[in-house]
């Protein structure tokens, strides 16, 4: 396997009160108003744009962008952006109407050809998956608006070779006991796309979940609050949070590592260099 994964997080500032008007059920509220669409596709673009122009030992392999942060103007784009710059994107979408009538909460995998950074063998390929459990909030304004929303009760993994094999998840489902249990043996990565009030809380769930799933945890958090977090259970604390933004409305782009080679390792019980805490009490049963 690899030694690292290198991820981009790309923490865009989109604001919701902008960007929709879930109120009076006026019709295609749940769209996302272009203004503002255009704006936060802007901040996506110049940061792809830097991570271009990165030395080729820094560029990442996979870029995540926080929940609900491209509008379905710009969706077409993504699969051409991934190509460019020869990583797997991992972006929330906009609420999407399906055939029932529902609100959706939906992001996107898209894969480029000859994935990883052009030198790899993969066809192009694309796949959505969706959110399971709404926000509070998010359901009042949905309801507000005379709509139904739609969980998605799928979970998905994806198997990046000898980069590792990653989990996916929407804001509100970090808190979904029984996707740990399914991830549990199976992932060394979990990615969290995120638009996120309770940043504190989430700092201290991820930690929680990288010990008890056994696993690195990516939050991509809006930088309309920031607090986007890179957790992996090292075994010395000041190797622990690989990245941590604070402040609100600020965009921002990172690139992090996150092992893989020794993590693998370790996850089979074979950490010889003791670069990680002991999983779980079980984890091997």
């Amino acid at each position: 396997m690899e030694e690292f994964l290198k991820v981009a997080l790309i923490q865009t500032t989109l604001d919701s009160e902008l960007a929709w008007n879930l109120t009076g059920g006026r019709k295609g509220a749940y769209k996302m108003d272009q203004a503002e669409a255009k704006r936060v596709w802007n901040e996506i673009c110049a940061a792809c744009s830097e991570l271009i122009h990165l030395e080729e030992s820094r560029k990442p392999h996979i870029i995540v962008l926080p929940e609900l942060c491209v509008a379905d103007i710009h969706q077409s784009l993504l699969p051409g952006l991934a190509d460019g710059l020869g990583a797997i994107i991992i972006s929330g979408l906009d609420y999407y109407m399906n055939s029932d009538n529902k609100i959706e909460n939906n992001a996107g995998v898209y894969i480029p050809k000859n994935w990883p950074l052009g030198k790899g063998r993969s066809p192009r390929k694309c796949f959505y998956f969706g959110k399971r459990f709404f926000a509070r909030r998010e359901l009042e304004a949905i309801k507000n608006a005379g709509m139904v929303h739609q969980s998605c009760d799928k979970f998905y993994l994806l198997n990046a070779g000898d980069y590792g094999k990653i989990g996916v998840s929407i804001c509100a489902d970090f808190y979904d006991i029984e996707r740990f249990a399914v991830y549990k043996h199976k992932i060394h990565h979990l990615f969290i796309l995120a638009y996120n009030q309770d940043v504190k809380s989430f700092y201290f769930l991820a930690e929680a979940i990288s010990r008890l799933v056994y696993c690195n945890v990516v939050i991509c958090n809006t930088g309309h609050y920031g607090g986007s977090v890179c957790f992996s259970p090292y075994r010395h604390d000041y190797d622990r949070y690989v990245y941590k933004h604070e402040g609100k409305e600020l965009f921002t782009t990172q690139v992090v590592k996150l092992p893989v080679a020794a993590f693998d390792e370790a996850q089979k019980g074979n950490d010889t260099k003791k670069l990680f805490k002991n999983p779980p009490p079980g984890y091997d049963d």
